[in-house]
């Protein structure tokens, strides 16, 4: 195998390992002697909380939240979920849709912040006991947002009082949810009109086994 035109060794001291040498031209390497590698703290510095920001919605929120509401749907959903239910389902939603809980002091809605811009939220109905929604922007999923917002709103419910929480998953949703200790209690059908039902899970968490 030919050199490569440019190499740089890096020569770590580690414990009880031979320094290795590739077979480069010496003039091409550049020696950095005794590099000492720096030990991993047990204790990591919390990088979410740098970039993420928890907090009540508010009425200007209501376009942003629709955003992250709508691509969810689009993206995420469309992975177990017809064309025709899809449109059904975004037809329901509009900037102006998320009033009604923000008005209702029987229910709460927040959003997260990621790098200065919501790209989620949940929504809490404490009279029902039920976790209404929790969308993440399908743009940053897979960075532990969808945890976070569960997370603040079983601890909110637990605030208020709940000793459970109940919730109808998408099917998408069914396998972040078993992972977070919720329990299937059955199938289900919501109507989205008329004509369209969407299938989802019923399932259930006891807040005592946060």
């Amino acid at each position: 195998m030919s050199a490569p035109a440019f190499c740089l060794i890096w020569f770590m001291q580690v414990s009880g390992s031979p320094n290795y040498i590739p077979d480069c031209p010496s003039q091409l390497v550049i020696r950095l002697d005794s590099y000492i590698i720096p030990p991993v703290s047990p204790h990591p510095p919390p990088i979410m909380s740098l970039i993420t920001h928890l907090r009540p919605a508010r009425i200007q929120d209501c376009e942003h939240i629709y955003n992250a509401h709508q691509y969810a749907v689009r993206y995420t959903c469309a992975r177990n979920y017809s064309e025709a239910v899809l449109q059904a389902w975004l037809a329901l939603l509009s900037p102006d849709s998320y009033l009604d809980t923000l008005e209702d002091e029987r229910k709460l809605l927040w959003v997260i912040e990621f790098k200065h811009h919501i790209q989620g939220f949940f929504q809490l109905n404490l009279q029902e006991s039920q976790l209404d929604a929790l969308y993440v922007h399908p743009f940053v999923q897979r960075q532990g947002l969808g945890t976070a917002l569960l997370g603040r709103a079983e601890e909110l419910a637990y605030q208020h009082g709940l000793g459970m929480l109940k919730l109808y998953a998408s099917l998408n949703s069914e396998p972040f949810y078993l992972l977070n200790g919720y329990r299937p209690l059955g199938e289900a059908m919501l109507p989205l009109n008329q004509e369209v039902g969407i299938e989802c899970r019923l399932m259930r968490k006891l807040l005592t086994d946060r």
